[in-house]
């Protein structure tokens, strides 16, 4: 026989095949895999959430909370284990909902988020209402649902006492040490003035906590960035960061600092102006509409360059300002998923819309409504430059249905740009990363919480394969179809 030019007699080559064969035979193989408790997912394909690679044919043994072990060759299924196919569907890890009001709900039976929560494949919140006794209850749900008295996603961080009124150097301090007392995981700003939110900042530091929150009106998302803030929620609330990217900038700041524009709300009214829709009264249309004439790209490019320098993240919650802007459209006051609402939150939100469409005129509201495609636009920009973002709902505020509402903000970043693989990460591997938990969640690996969710679909290829859902597994505990669907009913 001729092999690459030189003859090899028959006998030696049947010889090397002969030996060939021998090693093979003589190699170790892999011990098959036992479960013997838990539950065995087979022949699922697995979503690597940090390059978006494809694994099929692998099989999940979950046991005791955590994924075990993965492996792609045989499983022997014994005792009390139990046996799932999925075949042709994908699976993810549990989506976190990076920005919730949920504990809000957590006294009161008929509105608690929980159930809905799970059934739309959230296994994780992030909790952006706060005090002492919210920090205390949160322990306490995060410990029943631990042992199972409890079906509900994990509280991932809660705040202290939200900032929102103007304060000295001094009075920021002695507040901020009082929320790293009580067990605060970060500090939470929603307004103040310049010198004492820089203040906060800088303690939050030498506390070793981080600040997120709404950016206040006298304080740029630049000078934000650079002192160190963690987290801008909702593009920065209100007029936010687009009059960041605006060459009207510093003369709309200037005369809403001095005064003119609509008042702000009295201390007393703000939990239920945050529910409402953000605070869009008729006074400030003019304003929103000068920061949109003088909307830069370039000056928006350099901002969000800045955003990705500084570690800044972004939960933009597209959902919650779309809602707010849209509060009176019949797409949402007539949503059929509005069943799992219970009828009190139901009925407020119904009386806001209604207050909203008697006092701000049709050309005010028309003008909320291009702000917010702005805003979106802005979204694209901000990931095209490689800023890192977090999906969030915002649940608690007019129209924003538990559960429901993050798989609503999935469409809504698909249509800023964003890609699929992008949405998934934004939901799931980022959430762990601004935690530092890469250890326990964010990725489908051994070691790594049983917090999944199986899908049907590939959902690398379209954002609305992010909610075709086959079943969640909640702390190891497999919830198929019709488990997902008795939640939903129990809601509402």
């Amino acid at each position: 026989m001729i092999h690459h030019g030189v003859t090899v007699p028959r006998k030696l080559l049947a010889a090397l095949l002969g030996a060939c064969l021998l090693a093979a035979c003589a190699a170790p193989k892999e011990p098959m895999a036992v479960a013997n408790s838990g539950t065995v997912i087979r022949n699922v394909t697995v979503v690597d959430t940090r390059d978006g690679a494809l694994r099929p044919g692998q099989t999940l043994l979950l046991d005791g909370g955590k994924i075990v072990r993965i492996v792609s060759g045989a499983v022997r299924v014994e005792g009390t284990a139990r046996e799932i196919d999925a075949s042709g569907a994908f699976m993810v890890p549990g989506y976190l909902d990076m920005h919730t009001h949920a504990l809000l709900t957590a006294t009161k039976p008929a509105a608690m988020a929980w159930p809905m929560l799970v059934a739309n494949c959230i296994t994780g919140v992030r909790e952006m209402a706060g005090s002492a006794q919210l920090i205390q209850l949160a322990h306490a749900i995060n410990a029943d649902s631990a042992a199972g008295k409890l079906t509900a996603p994990e509280i991932l961080a809660v705040p202290g006492d939200i900032l929102a009124a103007p304060l000295t150097p001094e009075q920021a301090v002695q507040r901020v040490r009082q929320q790293k007392q009580m067990g605060a995981d970060f500090i939470k700003v929603a307004g103040g003035n310049h010198d004492g939110t820089l203040a906060v900042l800088d303690e939050a530091r030498a506390q070793g906590l981080t600040v997120s929150g709404h950016m206040p009106l006298a304080l740029q998302a630049a000078s934000a960035a650079d002192a160190g803030w963690r987290a801008i929620e909702h593009l920065g609330s209100g007029l936010g960061m687009v009059l960041d990217c605006s060459t009207a900038e510093d003369a709309v700041r200037s005369a809403l600092l001095h005064g003119e524009g609509a008042p702000p709300p009295p201390p007393a009214a703000l939990p239920l102006a945050i529910v409402s829709p953000m605070l869009f009264r008729a006074a400030d249309a003019p304003f929103y509409q000068k920061a949109m004439d003088g909307y830069s790209e370039a000056k928006c490019t350099a901002l969000a360059r800045r955003f990705a320098q500084r570690g800044t993240w972004q939960v933009p919650t597209l959902i919650r300002l779309r809602t707010a802007a849209f509060s009176t459209a019949p797409q949402y006051r007539e949503d059929p998923a509005l069943v799992h609402v219970d009828q009190d939150t139901r009925a407020l939100w119904e009386r806001l819309a209604r207050q909203y469409e008697a006092t701000v005129p049709a050309s005010a509201s028309a003008t909320f409504q291009r702000y917010y495609s702005l805003q979106r636009q802005l979204v694209g920009l901000l990931a095209r430059n490689g800023v890192k973002m977090m999906a969030g709902s915002d649940l608690g505020g007019i129209w924003v249905i538990p559960g429901i509402s993050l798989h609503q903000e999935f469409g809504e970043l698909a249509a800023a740009g964003l890609t699929p693989f992008q949405i998934l990460q934004m939901t799931t591997l980022n959430g762990a990363e601004f935690l530092h938990r890469e250890a326990e969640m964010g990725t489908v690996e051994a070691g790594k919480n049983a917090d999944l969710v199986l899908l049907s679909a590939n959902p690398l290829v379209d954002v609305s394969n992010l909610s075709r859902i086959s079943a969640v597994v909640l702390k190891g505990r497999y919830l198929d179809r019709k488990a997902l669907d008795a939640l939903k009913q129990s809601s509402g």
